[in-house]
């Protein structure tokens, strides 16, 4: 049996050192490229099937979704939240009624009736690449809730901050508006929709304690936990309840960056009352960031609903005021321009 000499085994050492560091070496540069797509995708490999958080949000499955009552109107009204989502290789096709999953106020706009809605998601979002960010409808749906509703931006009626208004912080003097129970009312055409909040959508009144949803507020929600998913908006990123976690892995409610301009004039475009400015809140000039979730550990662009701005006001825009990605205009039902400065 042939001998291995001293030299051939310091030799044979030194090449496999030599292997163990380029092994290394290559683990590492591995793991950054793995890294930077996840920042240039947002979290997303186009290779995936339907996210799991994607397919997981969506509420009111078949007949055994919540029976539901619109407390405008007099007597329990039964209605019932139905939801059906379809996939293709690239997007989603949700089918719904537009009825909430919880007890409602239709308000000033009674009553809520079925919709026949088709929303359509991206599956696999990608950040804008042309530095232009779109801005949201000003008014109509700019968002589906998870449980089929539209969202709306922060305009009413009239051309009016709808939340603002509901918060005092304006008089109305051409047509009145008033928000319900989760910041939602019904507008022509029976269509039930969200200006603000939505977080109800995945709250449950203590019935032992004799709470229904008109005992529902910001208050009572929990606080302790990172907020589930409430919608996605038309760019396809998912849009998450009022608190998120922050640099530290804690647990706060997130904050616009708007605030209202100390000379706002007397127009009645509530957009163009506010401002915005970079480090006032957590968030950035559409209302979201790149950040953890319990879905996505890795990180991934989402928006958050926000009720307080990064001085305590008013959190507009609410949901979202400008796509990160881009969004499927099919939803779109007036245009959009770019975000105000």
């Amino acid at each position: 049996m042939s001998q291995i000499r001293h030299t051939d085994f310091k030799t044979i050492c030194y090449f496999a050192a030599q292997e163990d560091r380029m092994r290394r070496r290559f683990t590492l540069w591995g793991l950054m490229v793995i890294l930077i797509l996840a920042a240039l995708t947002d979290g997303f490999s186009q290779g995936d099937a339907v996210p799991a958080y994607f397919a997981n949000s969506w509420l009111c499955p078949g007949s055994s979704a919540p029976r539901v009552d619109d407390y405008t109107t007099t007597g329990h009204d039964q209605l019932q939240c139905q939801l059906e989502v379809e996939y293709t290789a690239t997007e989603a096709m949700v089918r719904s009624n537009g009825i909430p999953n919880h007890d409602f106020e239709s308000t000033l706009g009674c009553c809520a009736t079925e919709q026949n809605y088709l929303w359509i998601i991206p599956l696999h979002p990608m950040p804008d690449s042309d530095g232009q960010l779109e801005r949201a409808p000003e008014r109509g749906p700019v968002a589906v809730a998870v449980n089929g509703a539209a969202i709306y931006g922060p305009e009413d009626g009239p051309g009016g901050d709808a939340v603002a208004l509901e918060n005092g912080l304006y008089r109305e003097t051409r047509q009145t508006i008033d928000l319900g129970i989760c910041g939602g009312h019904s507008g022509p055409g029976g269509v039930y929709h969200y200006h603000w909040d939505a977080n109800c959508l995945h709250w449950h009144p203590d019935e032992a304690r004799g709470q229904g949803f008109s005992d529902y507020s910001f208050e009572q929600l929990n606080g302790s936990t990172h907020s589930p998913i409430v919608g996605f908006a038309f760019d396809g990123y998912p849009i998450y309840g009022i608190y998120g976690w922050d640099e530290k892995g804690e647990v706060k409610e997130m904050t616009s960056s708007y605030r209202l301009k100390a000379n706002r004039g007397n127009g009645y475009n509530g957009i163009d009352d506010w401002e915005y400015v970079d480090g006032l809140g957590d968030l950035d000039e559409c209302n979201g960031h790149f950040a953890p979730t319990p879905e996505m550990p890795q990180g991934i662009y989402h928006y958050h609903t926000t009720r307080r701005n990064g001085e305590g006001g008013l959190g507009f825009p609410y949901f979202l005021l400008c796509y990160h990605g881009v969004a499927d205009e099919r939803n779109f039902r007036t245009a959009g321009g770019p975000p105000p400065r």
